[in-house]
């Protein structure tokens, strides 16, 4: 029987963002595709299938609520985390009402980030290590 491996794609501008949420996410064994900005992301959705997309609200070129519509036409089940600076109510709201799974404010907490992600992505066999969290 073949395992899939959770992969999940990360946009945003910031290096140290993408490594510290690439780097928590390794450690529970999830696959990471991380870049810079909306139209790398949905290049690379074009590319390959992903469990989840985590994204910054304020990324170059396509903004994350303008990916997370595009994401919502030509991939509906995909769920789509926004991240952002400050959690304006009618900002979340709209994301919600856009299909937003979950909206979490930046800097990101990574144990809160493994909970929604292990809340979204409702398939057989996806595993996160709760005893590793810390």
């Amino acid at each position: 029987m073949t395992v899939h491996r959770t992969c999940v794609l990360v946009v945003d501008d910031e290096e140290m963002v993408r490594r510290l949420i690439i780097e928590y996410l390794e450690q529970h064994s999830i696959t990471v595709v991380a870049v810079e900005d909306g139209l790398q992301a949905l290049r690379v959705l074009h590319e390959r299938s992903f469990d989840a997309v985590i994204t910054d609200l304020y990324v170059p070129y396509l903004d994350g609520f303008d990916l997370l519509c595009q994401c919502r036409l030509v991939w509906p089940q995909l769920p789509v985390i926004l991240m952002l600076g400050s959690l304006v109510d009618e900002i979340v709201q709209l994301a919600l009402i856009e299909g937003a799974a979950a909206c979490l404010p930046k800097p990101v907490n990574t144990r809160k980030l493994i909970e929604v992600l292990r809340e979204v992505i409702v398939r057989p066999g996806f595993l996160v290590e709760t005893t590793r969290m810390t």
